[in-house]
Formats: C-alpha cells, sequence, structure tokens
C-alpha cells in the first residue's frame, strides 16, 4: 500500500523533495566524472580493437543507439538507461561501465530518446522509444553475438523510473512473445508518480491520467516475473528513499524475486559513479544479476 505521507507536504516541501540538486551539492562535478568515466572506457575499448557501434532504433535522429560489443560468444547484455529528471542527458556519457562489463563477457547497450521537453512534456513518447529500442535490441542481440533471452535492464534516476516501466510493459504489443527484460536493476527512481506530479515537476512534464496510470510501476505489480534488484543512496532525499522503501515493499508483498539495498553515504549523484568499476555498490549489484 502506498503511503500518504507526501500528501501532508507543503508545495514548498515536496518540490524540494524532488529536487536532487537541492540534495547533492556535488552534482555537476560528480556528473562531470562519470562522463569522464565513460571517455576513458571509450578510449580503452578503442586501444582493444572494440568500436562502439552506433545504431539507429527508429526514424528521428535521436532514435539511436551505443552498441558496445562483447566477444564473448552467446554473451549476456546490459541495457542501460540513463537519469536527468526526464530532460538531459546524451548516451556517449553513460557508458561508463562498458570496459569492465566486457571483460566479464557482457555486451553493453545505451540507447538515447528525447528529453520530455523536446516531445511536449509527454512521458508516454519516451516510454514508447525506450520500449522500441529494447526491442530492437532484443532482435539483434542474436546476430550481434549477445543472448536475447539474458537482457538485463538498468536505470539511473528517471531512467530507473523507465526501466521498471519496461518491466511492466505489455510486450505482446510490439509483437514479442514475453518480456526481454531477464533482469531489472533500478537505482535511486520513481515508482509511483501522483506525488512526483504535484511537484515542481509538473511545469515541464505533462502528468495526465493515463501516464500516471500507465507508467506507474507500482500499479503494474503482477508484471513482475523478473528477479528485481532496487537500490538507494543513503543520503538521497526524503521522498526518493520513500519511494524506493515502498516499491520494495509492494514487490515483497507480490512475491516478487527481490533484493534490496543501500548505498551508505551515497547521494543521488555518487551511487551512480559507483557503476564505473567493478568494485562499486552499483557495479555489484548487476554482477550478481549477471549470474542469474
Amino acid at each position: 500500500m502506498t503511503s500518504t505521507i507526501w500528501r501532508d507536504l507543503t508545495q514548498t516541501q515536496l518540490d524540494w523533495a524532488y529536487d536532487q540538486a537541492q540534495h547533492a551539492t556535488n552534482m555537476v562535478e560528480v556528473l562531470s566524472r562519470c562522463a569522464a568515466h565513460s571517455d576513458e572506457a571509450r578510449a580503452t575499448l578503442l586501444k582493444q580493437g572494440t568500436l562502439v557501434q552506433r545504431m539507429a532504433y527508429g526514424p528521428t535522429a535521436v532514435e539511436a543507439l551505443d552498441w558496445y560489443p562483447s566477444r564473448a560468444p552467446h554473451a549476456p547484455l546490459v541495457f542501460f538507461i540513463h537519469g536527468g529528471a526526464w530532460r538531459r542527458g546524451l548516451a556517449k556519457d553513460y557508458g561508463m561501465a562498458a570496459a569492465w562489463l566486457l571483460e566479464h563477457g557482457a555486451h553493453v547497450v545505451v540507447p538515447d530518446f528525447s528529453a520530455v521537453t523536446d516531445v511536449n512534456g509527454d512521458l508516454l513518447t519516451m516510454a514508447d522509444q525506450l520500449q522500441r529500442a529494447l526491442a530492437f535490441t532484443a532482435r539483434r542481440a542474436a546476430d550481434m553475438g549477445a543472448d536475447p533471452a539474458r537482457i538485463h535492464v538498468v536505470g539511473h534516476s528517471s531512467g530507473a523510473h523507465l526501466a521498471a516501466c519496461l518491466a511492466s510493459y505489455n510486450w505482446a504489443q510490439l509483437g514479442l512473445s514475453k518480456s526481454p527484460v531477464h533482469t531489472l536493476l533500478c537505482c535511486s527512481g520513481m515508482y509511483e508518480l501522483e506525488p512526483v506530479s504535484l511537484s515542481a515537476r509538473s511545469q515541464y512534464v505533462k502528468f495526465t491520467p493515463k501516464t500516471l496510470q500507465d507508467l506507474s510501476p507500482q500499479r503494474h505489480l503482477h508484471n513482475f516475473t523478473m528477479p528485481v534488484s532496487l537500490m538507494c543512496g543513503e543520503d538521497e532525499s526524503p521522498e526518493f528513499k520513500r519511494q524506493a522503501r515502498e516499491f520494495a515493499q509492494a514487490l515483497s508483498d507480490h512475491g516478487a524475486d527481490l533484493s534490496f539495498r543501500w548505498g551508505a553515504g551515497l547521494n543521488h549523484f555518487e551511487i551512480l559513479e559507483t557503476f564505473a568499476h567493478p568494485q562499486g555498490v552499483m557495479a555489484q549489484a548487476l554482477l550478481e544479476q549477471l549470474q542469474a
């Protein structure tokens, strides 16, 4: 059951709770380091003779993805969705885990997709793009040497929200017999959109009744039949921590195969940076899932 504690917050308090810049003063610094980690990973792979492949999954310029191919046969694949409050971020800045994941024998795919501010505030458009990106990835997987039955979807922040939406989608609508999501790792996301819709994020997102229903993963628990790992930084905003706790509880109550962990001493962006090296807490959570 979703808590209604957020209903007791003033507008100022709710806006504060959903503005991560208020809770992580080093946001710009950490995101810059993450982009640098991605550049380093690309440079390392280039020296090893591995080139990232840019592939279009849709007709518009933004509908393309970066595919970091593994040389391992029939390898698992990690599909990473970046955050950015639904309005910023580029795939090239989120390949930070590519080098070490390829060392572990996994392909890495990082899609680009529209900013919500470029699609008239419509989150449903972004969800549709990512559904098509993942369907494209699943269909191309075998030809690329990846195992289409072992696609591990990972997301951070608003990307975690969109990743959870992929897990709760009816994939028959795109011609797939079952969900391509083998496991799901969501770090620091939002899983019930009603409180978010009452925050200042409504200034650039159109939260329609359909958006709230279709894109609130916590309302579609029956679709979470895959192993799910949830994470959140201990130093994040109270609302992001509440969202994580309550989604975890709802999944657990529904009998999901769930693991949940806190990032000790980490804020919203610092926990993302732990994905850049295999010893990091976010990387460790994924490595566990790669064994599934």
